[in-house]
């Protein structure tokens, strides 16, 4: 991997682990509704812009966009909603390592909505991390309520993850259009359904801090530079080594959760987060040893979604 390739892998897991403390820093002043609005708004005009500076045009057709919907809703909207409120009640550590399930969910998605059947590797792995899960949220012990809520509701963001990965495919990957195209109007329409649907949420008062401000911003600007670095990773090294981002953004968020925040790790916590982890290299082992015999593309398709066990993000 060349130089530039590993800076853009460093800069895309540090863009997104850091969304969690950024989410963080935001619930400071806002509420979840107005941070996930701020993050689809600014995010989708930046790649908006992107798209008109290289010319490329937005779908047509309201089955298109009937698409785009239902993949902005659970590729975005959704589940940073879901990350948003449950960060309420979880740390910034905690919220990292619950995304990084998304490649773990991968394959009981795909075998109970599409019924497609994984390998015996792919069954371990998945079994092994969803008894890290358990290990991480520990309901024999003694937590609040709350707390249990808002680990459900992050274990529930990274699920619609792997639901959009598994969905994708069959939705918009033979659209034909760009890929910056189709992810400023995901993110266009599901910032109009964020403003129908929780318009009340959306009105209430904010304090409008420079730390909150700031979040808000880097976490929009954040979403369209990340998108961008993901693409021209994939066409520079192929999905599986873009993929590595994926797998050290739960280390970012954990560090920045222990250095910026001070959260504090139980044991329980470790022991679960470290089955987590050996999950997640047993899975990229499995997608290493599965791409051998596939040649990695010069340049990126412009009009296929990759089914990643990746996410982008939290």
């Amino acid at each position: 991997m060349l130089a530039a390739s590993r800076l853009a892998l460093i800069a895309l897991a540090a863009i997104w682990g850091s969304n969690f403390l950024l989410v963080d820093v935001a619930l400071g002043g806002s509420n979840p509704a107005q941070i996930v609005a701020a993050r689809l708004w600014l995010g989708g005009a930046i790649l908006l812009g992107v798209c008109v500076a290289m010319r490329r045009h937005l779908p047509r057709g309201w089955s298109i966009w009937a698409r785009l919907l239902l993949m902005g809703i659970l590729g975005q909207a959704l589940p940073w909603m879901l990350f948003a409120w449950g960060q309420q009640n979880v740390s910034v550590s905690m919220a990292g390592i619950y995304n990084s399930v998304t490649p773990l969910a991968s394959l009981p998605v795909v075998w109970l909505l599409l019924r497609q059947k994984g390998s015996r590797g792919e069954v371990v792995a998945s079994v092994l991390g969803f008894g890290g899960i358990v290990v991480l949220m520990a309901p024999w012990g003694e937590q609040s309520s709350s707390s249990l809520t808002g680990q459900l509701a992050c274990l529930g963001g990274a699920v619609c993850y792997a639901i959009a990965y598994a969905y994708a495919k069959h939705l918009i990957s033979t659209l034909g259009y760009s890929k910056v195209a189709l992810a400023a109007s995901q993110a266009i329409v599901a910032g109009v359904l964020m403003l129908v649907v929780t318009a009340p949420q959306l009105l209430e008062p904010m304090d409008p801090g420079a730390a909150v401000m700031g979040s808000l911003i880097a976490m929009g600007v954040g979403t369209a530079v990340a998108f961008l670095l993901n693409y021209w990773l994939i066409g520079a090294v192929g999905p599986l080594q873009a993929g590595l981002a994926f797998y050290l953004m739960p280390l970012v968020a954990v560090a920045l959760g222990i250095g910026v925040r001070g959260d504090v790790l139980y044991l329980h916590q470790i022991l679960g987060a470290a089955v987590v982890f050996g999950a997640l290299a047993l899975q990229y082992a499995i997608d290493r040893r599965e791409s051998l015999d596939v040649p990695v593309p010069e340049v990126a398709p412009d009009n296929v979604v990759e089914l990643a066990k990746r996410r982008p993000a939290g």
